[in-house]
């Protein structure tokens, strides 16, 4: 009961729910670090990710329907503005492969 009192409050005097707060602190987070290690390079387009809230990770390769070991694998992450990783999974299904 008291955990409800404490995260109503949080969410209060965040002016959104508390968790919706600390996955976009967390965002923000991964995105300095991203922007520090020189990886905000769109895998897409080449450009460079200015804003968080163009930020997306995305799959090399998919891996629904495929192979969900793809999901968790590190090295088939990358990247990507929002709209360039949209237009992808767009060709994608356009293709069948989805």
């Amino acid at each position: 009961m008291r955990s409800d009192k404490s995260n109503k409050k949080k969410s209060n005097q965040l002016g959104m729910n508390h968790s919706t707060a600390q996955h976009k602190l967390r965002r923000k987070i991964m995105f300095m670090l991203i922007q520090r290690l020189k990886l905000d390079e769109c895998y897409q387009c080449k450009s460079l990710i200015i804003d968080v809230d163009d930020f997306s990770i995305e799959h090399k390769k998919p891996w629904l329907d495929e192979d969900t070991r793809l999901f968790w694998d590190l090295g088939n992450i990358a990247f990507s503005h929002k709209s360039c990783n949209s237009a992808a999974a767009r060709q994608t299904t356009k293709k069948g492969k989805v």
